[in-house]
């Protein structure tokens, strides 16, 4: 049995991939053997945070656009394969194209031309990461979460 986990927009079974791996909106599980999708969002906005809901459902392969160093590597640590898929191309056209052997195996991090900090402390500095005309960016999302994160333990401390 074997799992394969894509990095994508929407919670669409035709959705395409994110333009970034870490700050992807959602993780799509395909399981190969009883074709059973499951959708679950990225709440933490970083490369870490996908690889643990990729190793959480036990998968074996990954596609995603682009990735950075330290996610490739927490890939690799897990098991998991990492496979390069093109923009644009819905999910379903992507695992036919895992299991038909057409997608490039990710040896290295990708470099698209944006700054990558990488991690959690990873600041959105291009417009490639998301769509704005649909109000799609990622960056404000994980800003605000952390802002939420740190008020609700300063309360705690108190």
């Amino acid at each position: 049995m074997s799992k394969i986990g894509l990095t994508v927009v929407k919670s669409e079974a035709e959705s395409p991939l994110s333009p970034h791996f870490g700050m992807a909106g959602w993780v799509l599980i395909y399981d190969t053997e009883t074709q059973q999708k499951i959708f679950e969002r990225n709440r933490l906005l970083y490369g870490r945070g996908v690889v643990e809901i990729l190793q959480r459902h036990r998968c074996t392969d990954a596609i995603f656009s682009s990735i950075g160093r330290g996610a490739l590597e927490g890939l690799g640590a897990g098991g998991i394969r990492a496979w390069y898929g093109p923009e644009g191309v819905a999910a379903p056209e992507l695992i036919k194209q895992l299991q038909e052997g057409k997608l490039a195996r990710a040896e290295e991090a990708s470099s698209t031309g944006t700054e990558h900090r990488g991690g959690a402390r990873a600041r959105h500095k291009s417009t490639n990461c998301c769509d704005e005309r649909e109000g799609n960016c990622a960056a404000p999302r994980a800003d605000a979460e952390r802002r939420r994160r740190r008020r609700c333990c300063a309360r705690r401390a108190v």
